[in-house]
């Protein structure tokens, strides 16, 4: 089997089973991981207009900071599982890289069994969060009054596709090579 770098696993579980499902989901990572880009762009662009129409123009917007708050929780969700996906999220490694490597695999998986967990409960309860703030019409107390859920909603389909996108990985773990944590990676990141 080929060896493969674990913060780009592209390709390197080809006998993996459901591999279509797998690759699907990691599309669909890498598809909210671009969108995320794109409104990190955007924000820029809507501070940028808010600062010129607010110290040049003397004419302050009331929609620059509220859209801007929510662009901003709909980024950090939806690139979550892309983050997952290529092992880019904060972790503590000074004991785990002097254990072998079958001990590794076992640590990944129930850190990927933990990160499914977690976001599964989140699902469950920003859900009824969501349902509970368009029942009541809650709206931000702000001069633009968005709806709540606007905000609420990334955190449903952020934590889902890092439910799904554990679910992914943990397949994978007998594929691929197991993780490797070095002091050298860690300073390269």
């Amino acid at each position: 089997m080929k060896s493969a770098d674990n913060r780009n696993p592209e390709g390197a579980e080809k006998s993996a089973p459901l591999n279509t499902l797998w690759t699907v989901i990691d599309r669909i990572g890498t598809g909210c991981a671009a969108i995320s880009d794109v409104l990190v762009i955007a924000i820029a662009l809507m501070l940028f207009g808010e600062v010129v129409a607010r110290y040049l123009l003397n004419m302050p917007t009331i929609w620059t900071q509220d859209v801007a708050v929510a662009l901003q929780l709909w980024f950090t969700y939806l690139a979550m599982a892309y983050v997952l996906r290529h092992r880019e999220m904060i972790r503590i490694t000074a004991v785990v890289s002097l254990l072998g490597p079958n001990a590794r695999r076992c640590i990944d998986a129930f850190s990927l069994l933990v990160v499914i967990a977690f976001s599964l409960m989140a699902v469950y309860y920003a859900t009824d969060i969501m349902l509970e703030s368009i029942r009541l019409g809650r709206r931000a107390p702000t001069m633009l009054e968005m709806p709540n859920w606007i905000s609420e909603l990334p955190v449903i389909l952020g934590f889902a596709l890092l439910a799904l996108q554990g679910v992914a990985d943990l397949v994978r773990i007998p594929y691929r090579p197991a993780p490797e944590f070095t002091a050298a990676d860690e300073a390269a990141d």
